[in-house]
């Protein structure tokens, strides 16, 4: 099966939806594209990768949200877990997956992007016609 993943958000739930789903759906022979865009386009930017900190969640559910963020981080750092852009990196190691970030926010931001300013994950900086591309290639869209 093709599967196309769209990503708007730079938050940390997000991005590690991102990798386990990649590496998950790679895993059982599924290929993957994943467009990057909005705030997700800025999270594939190697100086900025490490610095997520903020795992959006509903205010009720308290210190859970700051408890996985620590676990987290706490079992990269223990070799037990993978940061996820390292999950994605797998990935594209065990099978078909293309990485496309959206230029536009960065266009919008007055920020000019080149390919080497990005993860090494990353095939190719594009627009969002490349979505709508994806969209007819796939057989299956996730939105994160």
């Amino acid at each position: 099966m093709k599967i196309a993943i769209l990503i708007t958000s730079s938050t940390l739930d997000k991005l590690i939806t991102l990798g386990g789903v990649t590496l998950g759906a790679v895993s059982m022979g599924h290929e993957v594209a994943i467009f990057a865009t909005q705030s997700a386009s800025f999270a594939f930017l190697k100086d900025y990768a490490d610095k997520i900190s903020n795992y959006s969640s509903d205010s009720s559910l308290g210190g859970l949200s700051s408890d996985v963020v620590s676990g987290y981080n706490n079992s990269i750092a223990n070799g037990k877990f993978y940061k996820w852009y390292d999950m994605i990196r797998q990935a594209k190691e065990l099978g078909s997956v293309k990485v496309y970030v959206c230029v536009a926010p960065f266009q919008l931001a007055g920020i000019k992007a080149e390919l080497r300013d990005f993860l090494d994950i990353v095939d190719e900086l594009v627009m969002v016609g490349k979505y709508i591309e994806l969209l007819e290639w796939c057989d299956k869209s996730i939105s994160l």
